[in-house]
């Protein structure tokens, strides 16, 4: 077994841990893992203008209601970088997204509901993150996706780079990466 592997097991070992089922004998559904899996990939992400935000909330967006409330039980009482969590659901009016969130999480929405999303947070350090199949070769920043039981993660380099996001590099070596034009830096 490849380090790589190891170490991707055993982050999602931990994840389903720690977030998924905080009352003992809660059954685990793929919703928990996915947010369980937005909270950890939020750890390893630096915002721009983090070191100066510290008082205001980590802002984690949603795009679809009927994860909301779930995502408000299970992010309660916790912190990214110092920050409280406050979860939003925001809405398919015309507004940027800028200053409005730090992640956007787009659960279960349609391409051409998440295309408007994207164009929305073009260019802006929001990280989009997505369960819809090929999210991040659409352009999207992160995608989740099932395969064979196992939850997966698609990184879309160029995308996060144009956000002025930074991805630690220990994210970078556990997901599968996309449009990935660092290979002269490597």
């Amino acid at each position: 077994m490849t380090t790589r592997r190891t170490i991707r097991r055993a982050l999602l070992l931990f994840v389903a841990c720690s977030l998924c089922a905080p009352v003992f004998g809660q059954t685990v559904t793929d919703e928990d893992v996915k947010l369980a899996l937005i909270y950890k990939i939020s750890r390893f992400v630096t915002w721009p203008n983090a070191t100066s935000e510290t008082e205001t909330p980590f802002r984690l967006c949603l795009a679809e209601r009927s994860i909301f409330d779930l995502a408000k039980d299970r992010f309660a009482g916790r912190q990214i970088r110092d920050r409280d969590i406050a979860v939003q659901l925001v809405t398919d009016s015309g507004d940027s997204l800028a200053g409005q969130c730090d992640v956007l999480y787009m659960a279960r929405v349609k391409q051409e509901r998440a295309s408007a999303f994207l164009e929305r947070a073009s260019g802006k350090p929001v990280l989009t993150i997505s369960d819809e199949p090929d999210f991040a070769e659409s352009g999207g920043m992160v995608g989740l996706s099932t395969r064979g039981g196992k939850v997966t993660i698609s990184i879309n380099v160029g995308a996060y780079e144009s956000s002025d996001l930074t991805v630690s590099s220990q994210l970078l070596e556990l997901a599968e990466l996309v449009n990935d034009n660092r290979t002269a830096k490597r």
